[in-house]
């Protein structure tokens, strides 16, 4: 399993188990437009009360209570005036340590990247050694004729390159398909980090109930299957106490939003993807406001827990930088853990993994990094 899937677990909760097996086209490849271009993806899709989805326009449909919900989550991840942003971060980059488990045992390794979302969107994904040093590095840029290309180079251990690689051809295939990840991950990362920049499809409050006896499984209004949480002896921090993740579930709010905002890494791969709705159903804590899980789940309708659906707990928010003015703030998630839906006979029998694929700690990042295209391409 590469690292790009692994970050993808813990950063964006995109519904999908593993990396698609999709042939590459072998030309340079079409990939879906930034928002904010003239094609922007999803340009048609309509909200519930039938006029088009746009960035943080609630649904005139919506009811008051979700109207309310919305408006705190969007508002506690605003830092200088309180008012939410409704454009995606342009340009960021993170620093971050993970630890992966594997049927192979566990991992751990640092990592860095950078985005910007110009075009397809450009990226820079570097692994780190020990002393946080350059290990390798994997990027998506333009060339100087304006063209799309896929770049690599091996700086240190076994497989060092001479310089940087271009990556082209079958034999690459593999190679690209992560890079491609690595953009459809920061795209989402972008918008998770302000959630006004979602296009609203619709917004719906969901009430949560829990049976005696069964203190993992919760049950959503209108959901014929229950969501079963993980068994985990993992625990989330809030207000300076830990608690498990079934106990901290039983005390959130719950808000589902459905936005085509969303991109599924698995069917990036080169190819132009075809824009689909997501249900992405936040627990909000009642005193900040922030989401401590988010259920991802692909589709607009029917049971929540599905195949390649998603739970990631983010208990501890972090204003960063600290001593920053409040204009370069940003609260962003010091800790994720990410769990698979594993897989069953029938939807009565999903449930999410006991165990994290993937724990995330967030070390370093810049929500508005001066990056320009020319960053993208080897120099």
């Amino acid at each position: 399993m590469d690292r790009a899937y692994l970050l993808a677990l813990a950063l964006t909760a995109a519904a999908a188990p593993a990396l698609a097996a999709s042939a590459l086209q072998e030309e340079t490849p079409k990939l879906p437009p930034a928002l904010g271009t003239s094609r922007a993806e999803g340009a048609s899709m309509l909200a519930s009360d039938g006029d088009a989805a746009a960035p943080g326009r609630v649904p005139r449909d919506t009811t008051e209570g979700a109207r309310l919900l919305w408006s705190r989550l969007a508002g506690s991840l605003s830092v200088d005036d309180g008012t939410p942003a409704a454009e995606a971060p342009r340009a960021f980059q993170f620093e971050f340590d993970v630890r992966s488990r594997q049927p192979s045992g566990t991992q751990n390794f640092s990592a860095r990247f950078h985005y910007l979302d110009e075009g397809p969107g450009l990226v820079r994904g570097v692994v780190l050694d020990q002393q946080r040093a350059e290990r390798s590095t994997q990027m998506r840029g333009r060339d100087e004729r304006g063209r799309l290309q896929y770049w690599y180079r091996k700086v240190q251990g076994e497989g060092q390159t001479d310089g940087w690689q271009s990556l082209r051809g079958r034999d690459a295939k593999e190679s690209r398909a992560e890079i491609d990840s690595w953009a459809a991950i920061s795209f989402d990362i972008a918008r998770l980090t302000r959630p006004s920049s979602f296009r609203i499809i619709s917004l719906r409050e969901r009430t949560m109930t829990r049976e005696e006896g069964a203190p993992l499984q919760l049950r959503f209004d209108g959901d014929p299957h229950p969501v079963v949480l993980p068994g985990t002896d993992i625990e989330g921090v809030r207000g300076g106490r830990k608690q498990a993740i079934s106990e901290l579930c039983a005390g959130l709010q719950w808000l589902e939003l459905q936005t085509p905002d969303f991109r599924d890494f698995r069917s990036v791969e080169g190819a132009e993807a075809k824009s689909r709705p997501y249900r992405l159903l936040f627990g909000i804590a009642p005193d900040s406001g922030r989401p401590q899980v988010v259920l991802v789940s692909p589709g607009s309708s029917g049971p929540l827990q599905v195949p390649g659906a998603v739970l990631v707990q983010s208990t501890e928010w972090l204003l960063h930088p600290q001593a920053g003015a409040p204009k370069d703030q940003s609260w962003l998630p010091g800790r994720f853990f990410a769990y698979e839906t594993t897989t069953g006979a029938s939807p009565s029998e999903l449930r999410f993994s006991d165990v994290p694929r993937a724990d995330l700690y967030f070390i370093d990042g810049d929500m508005s990094a001066d990056l320009d295209a020319a960053f993208f391409r080897p120099r």
